[in-house]
């Protein structure tokens, strides 16, 4: 009995941290769709564990796309908020 106590303590305390990896991973997905549908590929991303998205757009990319694609960011259910800028740099191409 005392190891079955261990066992669903450990998951217990291990279920938040397996939740926050997947929302990372979630929101991360949903901005490449986003990115890929919408052909805005000259980006910096990253994303928190709380699913929040940092991007950068590079130089090459238009400010109708920009508003495009953060439009539709909104609208993801996995993505918790994005923080954005347009800046004077080229990045290479995402795949």
């Amino acid at each position: 009995m005392n190891r079955t106590v261990r066992n669903l303590a450990a998951a217990l305390l291990l279920a938040p941290a397996l939740a926050w990896a997947d929302a990372a991973a979630d929101a991360e997905h949903a901005a490449m769709k986003v990115l890929v549908e919408e052909n805005v590929l000259s980006v910096y991303l990253t994303t928190s564990d709380a699913g929040r998205l940092t991007i950068l757009f590079g130089s090459q990319v238009a400010p109708w796309q920009i508003d495009a694609v953060l439009k539709k960011l909104e609208q993801e259910p996995a993505i918790h908020g994005v923080t954005h800028a347009h800046v004077d740099t080229d990045f290479c191409l995402i795949r």
